[in-house]
Parts: C-alpha cells; sequence; structure tokens
C-alpha cells in the first residue's frame, strides 16, 4: 500500500473513496473535484498536508486537512474497506500527524460520529483527545413560515465576522472561524436580521451545499434569520454546531432537527 499527498494524484481520484463514505441524509458531505480545487486555490485547504493511499493504483482512502487558526482540520478521513483492513486510517493519520509537525502546526483537530466507534478508537490510539459534542442538522419539514420576516439584509462576510465575534454564545468550530470564512467569502453568502439600526442575528451559508456554516444572535432572530435563508437560498443543512449552542433550539423553531451527535478531538502538536 502506497501513500502520495493529495498534491499528488488527481483530485477527481481523492473524491470517489470520501464520497462512498458519506452519509446519505448530509448531502453537504458529498465533495467534487472543482470544490476541492478551489478549497486548495482559496488557501483553506493544503494538498500537501493531506493524505491519500493507493491500492492497485487507485486512491484507496483519503484525509484531507486544512488550514486553520489553530493548526490544521481534518474535514474528511475514511478509507475503503480493503484499504482499511490494512490499515490504511492508521497510515494516513500517521502522514498527516508527521506532515503537520514537519509544517509546524500547533494542533490538528477533527469531528466523527459518535456511532463510528473504530474511528474514535483510531483517534485515541494516536493521542488525539475528545473534546465537546457537536450536532448536525438537516430541515426536516417545510421552514415555519409564521417566523418569515419580510427581509434580511445581505452583509459582507467582514461586517459578519464583526458581529459573530461579539456574539457571547458563538463558539464556532475550527472549520469556521473568522479567518477561515475570510478565505472562503468568494463562496459564501451572509445575512443579517437588523431592526432598530442593530444587527439582531447574523449567519453565513454556502448556497451550492445549502448549508449553513455559523450563525449566532437573539434567539428569535436566529429563528427568524434561518427560515429567511431556507425560503430565499434554499438553505437545509447545518453542521458543526455544539450541542448546547443556544442557536440548536432557534433552528427547531425554524424546522431543523438534528441528524447526528459528533465529537471532536484534538491533537495538541507543540508550539508553531
Amino acid at each position: 500500500m502506497e501513500r502520495k499527498s493529495l498534491a499528488e494524484v488527481e483530485l477527481r481520484e481523492a473524491t470517489f473513496p470520501l464520497n462512498r463514505s458519506a452519509p446519505s441524509n448530509f448531502l453537504p458531505a458529498l465533495r467534487t473535484a472543482s470544490q476541492l480545487r478551489e478549497l486548495a486555490t482559496l488557501g483553506v485547504l493544503d494538498q500537501a498536508l493531506s493524505q491519500v493511499v493507493m491500492l492497485a493504483g487507485k486512491v484507496g482512502g483519503c484525509c484531507l486537512v486544512e488550514r486553520v487558526p489553530s493548526g490544521g482540520f481534518l474535514s474528511a478521513l475514511t478509507c475503503e474497506p480493503l484499504a482499511q483492513q490494512r490499515g490504511g486510517g492508521r497510515v494516513l493519520l500517521d502522514a498527516v500527524i508527521t506532515a503537520a509537525r514537519t509544517a509546524k502546526l500547533g494542533q490538528l483537530t477533527i469531528e466523527v460520529s459518535e456511532a463510528d466507534a473504530a474511528q474514535e478508537s483510531l483517534l485515541s490510539s494516536a493521542g488525539f483527545a475528545r473534546q465537546h459534542t457537536l450536532c448536525r442538522m438537516a430541515l426536516a419539514q417545510p421552514p415555519n413560515r409564521s417566523l418569515l420576516p419580510t427581509e434580511a439584509t445581505a452583509i459582507s462576510i467582514d461586517d459578519a465576522v464583526t458581529f459573530l465575534t461579539t456574539a457571547p454564545t458563538w463558539h464556532p468550530a475550527p472549520s469556521v472561524e473568522g479567518e477561515v470564512l475570510r478565505k472562503l467569502a468568494p463562496r459564501l453568502t451572509a445575512l443579517a436580521l437588523v431592526s432598530d439600526g442593530q444587527t439582531r442575528a447574523a449567519l453565513v451559508l454556502d448556497k451550492e451545499r445549502k448549508l449553513i456554516l455559523t450563525l449566532a444572535g437573539e434567539a428569535a432572530a436566529v429563528s427568524a434569520l434561518v427560515v429567511f435563508a431556507a425560503v430565499h437560498h434554499g438553505v437545509a443543512f447545518v453542521d458543526s454546531l455544539r450541542s448546547d449552542d443556544p442557536a440548536v433550539d432557534g433552528l427547531q423553531a425554524a424546522g431543523f432537527a438534528r441528524l447526528s451527535v459528533r465529537t471532536a478531538f484534538s491533537l495538541m502538536l507543540g508550539t508553531p
């Protein structure tokens, strides 16, 4: 079994194991080569740190690493069954850890499903420590139009980040911290609910993936803004939201339901 960096293979080939392992009820987990290419161009996906394993000349497993302020975020770690049987997951993880240390990253983080005991065991054996729980949510019914505001204001990603960073309840996952959102700005949309001259809630969404990346604000305003985003922008999913985030209640009032519970793990590598 051969290992290579993502930069050494065709991105389309890497999407095959990634998409075969993606949960069928969470469409944003599906990836295309063009999406990966754009993330690399924007300076988020690091193709040198990201690793693949090869079986019979084909990509049999992949670990994607995104650059985040704290270090690296493993946005995917998956292997085909045969590669997994041959220890492909551990090969990928060890290679990423080595590459991250060489690049002098301070920390690696990853989110995994609580139902995936094998991957949790793999991470623990490599020194990763359990942190907190997060949830994935999806629109489970038509959005609650009784909460639909007359309008919402389109704002810049910079303005959204400025508001979010001052919101006491905003605890973003590494993949959606302000610095990352600014890099991703060309593919994102930000909305705010404003009343009496003050921003009451804000969210950032990826229209192509129909995904709310992050949000915060007053509870009622969050619900109304989410309904607006669902009705006018077609969003149907939310990811990487802390389980204890007050926005969970707002999303449920808007018509969203929890799909799965995930656990955040981290590995400290030292000071960059």
